[in-house]
């Protein structure tokens, strides 16, 4: 499948999968589910996206949408969540934390600060998001921006999803990382973050 057929294809806003993908969204980026497919060599781009989409309906299907209500959000901003905690989190037990952090910021009405945001608005990947960029004007710079992003940012994984739905009881604001491993340190305090 060449590359334009692709991403052609992904933002032409013909999928729809209820109550997650809603009728008319542009783009099924955060839908199509990372996982490992056999394809057939005949298969063309919708194919491909079909194939991905029912992969992300299984997977969904197990976890508790019914928590998304409880959250204040829709199922279709869940995922938006779940792919910035996929593209934040290095190690499994900071998912639900980070969760926890956007919901209380969202709570709050404090921007979500999150560098994941800024470096899918600049279109590349850098080690050290800087502060000039943090000025892109862009609707996903949650820096700028309030609330959650237009679309998802990337695909999350069935933890990032279940982390979105179960985000921990925690009161904290802030989060950085503190080891090599990516492993973050956790903070209601603005103070204490800046000493991290």
């Amino acid at each position: 499948v060449r590359r334009d057929a692709f991403i052609g294809a992904a933002t032409g806003g013909r999928f729809v999968l209820p109550p997650y993908l809603p009728e008319g969204t542009r783009t099924v980026e955060g839908f199509l589910f990372p996982e490992t497919y056999e394809v057939r060599t005949s298969a063309d781009a919708e194919d491909v996206i079909g194939i991905q989409l029912e992969q992300f309906r299984r997977v969904a299907e197990g976890l508790p949408w019914d928590r998304a209500g409880e959250l204040g959000v829709t199922p279709y901003e869940v995922v938006i969540i779940a792919s910035m905690i996929e593209e934040e989190a290095r190690v499994p037990e900071d998912r639900p934390k980070i969760a926890a952090v956007i919901y209380n910021r969202l709570a709050r009405g404090m921007n979500l600060e999150i560098d994941a945001t800024v470096l899918y608005a600049l279109g590349r990947h850098k080690e050290r998001v800087l502060f000039e960029d943090l000025e892109i004007d862009s609707p996903y710079n949650t820096y700028l921006h309030p609330g959650l992003p237009p679309t998802p940012i990337a695909s999350p994984g069935q933890a990032s999803l279940e982390a979105a739905l179960n985000p921990a009881e925690a009161d904290y604001l802030y989060y950085v990382v503190i080891d090599d491993d990516g492993r973050h340190a956790f903070t209601s305090s603005y103070e204490e973050f800046l000493r991290f």
